[in-house]
C-alpha cells in the first residue's frame, strides 16, 4: 500500500548550470519524490535522486511537497524567464496528483508569471489540465512530452508495471496536438536486447507518426548504482541469460558502449525519416531580453545535439553547449559583437563556432544545421 508523506520544501525551483538541448528546459521541478508507476528501468532511485532511506520505498512512500506552489510564487520572481521542467526526476502526474493537484496549482504559477513550460511523464492525467496548458501555449511556449517505450503486452508490465497503456498516453498525445499544445513522445529508455530490436523501434515510431505527434526523442538507457540493482534483479527473474550481454555492453560504465548508442541513434534516425517525424523538439520562442542572443544559442545547441547523438557521446559537443551558455550571459547583443568581429571574444566561440553565429544572423539559418536534421 502507498503512503503519502506530507512534506514542507526549503526551495522548490532548480536551476541547470547549462540549459538542457533535448527538453530545453533552464529550471526543474519535482513537486513529489518517489513515483508509484515503479518502471523497473528507472534512474531516479539512484543514489544522486533517491531521498528515501530504503530504495525500496521509492514506489510505496511518496514525498508530496505540499508547500511547493507557494515557494514558487516567490521563487520564480527572482530569476530570468527560462523553460521549467514539471518535474525534472519523478513524475508530476503520478496517481498522487490526484489527491493533491500540486502540478495543477504549479502551472497556475507558471501561467500567471507567464512563463515557458515543458512537463514530461507517463499520464494521460496530464489532459485534465489541458485549460491551463492552452493558456500558456497561447502566451508564451509550453510542451508536453510522454513517454512510451513499447506496444509488447508482454514486455510492458514487466517494464512499466503500474504505468498507464501505451495506448492511453498516445491517445494523450494526440489530443494535446489537436488542442495546439506541441506534444511528441520521449522515446526513451530503449531497452538493450528487449526493446532495441527493429520491430519494436519501427513499431513505436510509426504508431508515433501516425498519431500526429510533432516529434519522438529516442534514447538509450543507463545503469547507476541502485538502478543497476533494480534492473539487474528484474533480468535474473526473467531474462538470466541477458546478464552476460548487458555485463559486456556497459562494462564498468554507466552508459553502454558508445558504438552501440550511435547505432541505435542512426537506426532510430532511419525510422524517423522513413515515418516523416522529427527526432528533436523545435527550440522555444518566447518574448524576454536580448532574444536574438537566445536564437542563437538555441541553434548551438541543437548542432550539439544532432552532434552527440551520432557519436554516441553526450559530451563530444560540448564546446557548442558552453559557447551557448556564453551567450545567453551576455549584456549586449551578439549582433553588436558580430559587426564589429568580436565573436572571438565571446568563450568556446572559436572560427567554426564563430562561421556559423555570422551565417545564422546573416541569413537567419545555418546550413550545417539543417544538413544534420536531414543527414547521418
Amino acid at each position: 500500500m502507498v503512503k503519502f508523506k506530507e512534506i514542507k520544501s526549503k526551495t522548490v525551483l532548480n536551476k541547470y548550470r547549462y540549459r538542457d538541448n533535448w527538453f530545453w528546459c533552464r529550471y526543474s521541478i519535482n513537486p513529489y519524490r518517489g513515483c508509484q508507476f515503479a518502471c523497473n528501468y528507472c534512474d531516479a532511485i539512484t543514489e544522486k535522486y533517491l531521498v528515501h532511506e530504503n530504495v525500496e520505498d521509492f514506489s510505496r512512500v511518496i514525498h508530496v511537497k505540499i508547500n511547493a506552489p507557494e515557494l514558487l510564487e516567490k521563487e520564480i520572481k527572482r530569476v530570468r524567464k527560462d523553460v521549467i521542467a514539471l518535474n525534472g526526476v519523478t513524475d508530476g502526474y503520478q496517481p498522487a496528483e490526484r489527491k493533491y493537484e500540486i502540478s495543477r496549482r504549479i502551472l497556475e504559477v507558471i501561467r500567471d508569471n507567464n512563463f515557458p513550460v515543458h512537463i514530461v511523464t507517463k499520464s494521460d492525467l496530464v489532459l485534465r489540465d489541458i485549460d491551463l496548458l492552452s493558456e500558456i501555449a497561447e502566451n508564451s511556449w509550453c510542451a508536453v512530452t510522454i513517454t512510451i517505450i513499447t506496444f509488447d503486452k508482454k514486455l510492458r508490465p514487466l517494464l512499466e508495471p503500474f504505468a498507464p497503456s501505451p495506448e492511453r498516453r498516445l491517445s494523450a498525445v494526440k489530443e494535446l496536438v489537436n488542442a495546439g499544445i506541441l506534444s511528441g513522445v520521449d522515446f526513451t529508455p530503449i531497452v538493450p536486447y528487449l526493446a532495441d530490436g527493429e520491430e519494436n523501434m519501427r513499431d513505436v515510431i510509426k504508431r508515433v507518426s501516425e498519431s500526429g505527434a510533432r516529434y519522438i526523442l529516442p534514447g538509450s538507457m543507463t545503469l547507476r548504482g541502485n538502478q543497476k540493482l533494480r534492473f539487474f534483479r528484474l533480468l535474473r527473474e526473467n531474462w538470466p541469460e541477458l546478464i552476460e550481454n548487458y555485463e559486456k555492453l556497459y562494462g564498468n560504465s554507466d552508459s553502454p558502449d558508445r558504438r552501440y548508442v550511435a547505432n541505435l541513434n542512426r537506426k532510430a534516425f532511419e525510422f524517423c525519416r522513413r515515418f516523416g517525424i522529427p527526432n528533436y523538439i523545435p527550440p522555444p520562442r518566447f518574448e524576454r531580453p536580448l532574444r536574438e542572443n537566445f536564437d542563437v544559442a538555441n541553434v548551438l545547441l541543437l548542432i550539439a545535439y544532432f552532434k552527440e547523438m551520432r557519436s554516441g557521446d553526450p559530451y563530444s559537443a560540448w564546446a557548442y553547449h558552453k559557447a551557448a551558455e556564453n551567450i545567453e550571459r551576455l549584456d549586449r547583443g551578439i549582433r553588436d559583437l558580430y559587426v564589429e568581429n568580436e565573436l572571438d571574444r565571446i568563450g568556446s566561440v572559436g572560427k567554426s563556432i564563430a562561421q556559423t553565429i555570422g551565417e545564422f544572423l546573416d541569413t537567419g539559418m545555418s546550413k550545417k544545421l539543417e544538413r544534420l536534421k536531414t543527414e547521418w
